[in-house]
């Protein structure tokens, strides 16, 4: 019994430890306040548009079309270069593009659903 409790305690302790996801390989869950969101080369987007809720972490956003795992209202954008967020899953309908190295909420364009590179 001892070693099943201790065997999940360090099950649990080591799915918890911090990963990062490439847009190609989907969203890291994040806290709002995860200082990742400001490290150079890392976009974060977030379901209101006062930076918080739920938020995701990704690196080494590329030019392939990624579904956002909720509708995104801000984001903060570290990569070099600047991002596409898009009204449709698929990269296609109404967007915004957000500067490389910059921080933004769009509420009154509602939410988007992707984003390109």
């Amino acid at each position: 019994m001892a070693v099943a409790v201790v065997s999940t305690a360090a099950a649990l302790l080591l799915g918890a430890a911090p990963a990062m996801a490439t847009a190609t390989s989907g969203p890291v869950l994040v806290d709002n306040r995860d200082p990742r969101c400001a490290t150079a080369g890392n976009l974060c987007v977030f379901e209101t548009e006062w930076f918080t809720g739920r938020a995701a972490l990704y690196e080494g956003v590329g030019t392939e079309c990624v579904a956002a795992p909720f509708g995104v209202l801000a984001d903060i954008n570290m990569t070099d270069k600047p991002v596409t967020f898009y009204k449709n899953t698929d990269c296609t309908g109404a967007s915004v593009t957000e500067p490389a190295g910059n921080l933004h909420s769009w509420k009154s364009r509602g939410p988007m659903f992707s984003f390109v590179s």
